[in-house]
């Protein structure tokens, strides 16, 4: 992940820049999926199946839950929202905004969420389906996994 951020002083001419890199690398990764979706404006559509069976993941957009060690979900409209709504079947459920030319990455399939404003202590539950929503307008998506296997 590169950033190159510039903060601007609205009282003087003084802007500062901030950039920094940061490396992470995925051993073993033998697979990677890479898809661009048109998403039509405010369905929400599954894009990705979590399962814990390897037969399972044989299937066109499932993946082994242990094998999967990278997710970038990249909005590649330039002026839409993508909504990213990570989901346990039948327990917790979050969601996000992704802004416009902006990246969703998850290195983990674990989910927590509570409703009830309780602290989340641990990730007891893993994310099943993954699901994308167009905010406002029709935008193309870029989805990318990598896995061991």
């Amino acid at each position: 992940i590169t950033e190159a951020l510039t903060v601007a002083h609205s009282t003087s001419a003084d802007n500062r820049s901030h950039a920094q890199t940061l490396t992470k690398t995925f051993a073993n990764i033998d697979n990677i999926d890479v898809r661009i979706l048109n998403l039509p404006n405010t369905n929400q559509v599954k894009v990705i199946d979590l399962v814990a069976d390897a037969s399972e993941a044989s299937a066109p957009g499932a993946y082994r839950k242990s094998a999967v060690e990278y997710i970038r979900i990249t909005n590649l409209d330039d002026s839409n929202a993508v909504g990213v709504v990570l989901e346990k079947t039948g327990a917790d459920t979050a969601g996000v905004s992704v802004d416009p030319d902006a990246s969703f990455i998850l290195t983990s399939t674990d989910l927590e969420a509570h409703t009830d404003g309780a602290a989340v202590n641990a990730r007891s539950n893993s994310i099943d389906e993954i699901h994308l929503r167009a905010d406002s307008a029709n935008v193309q998506v870029e989805v990318l996994i990598a896995t061991t296997a």
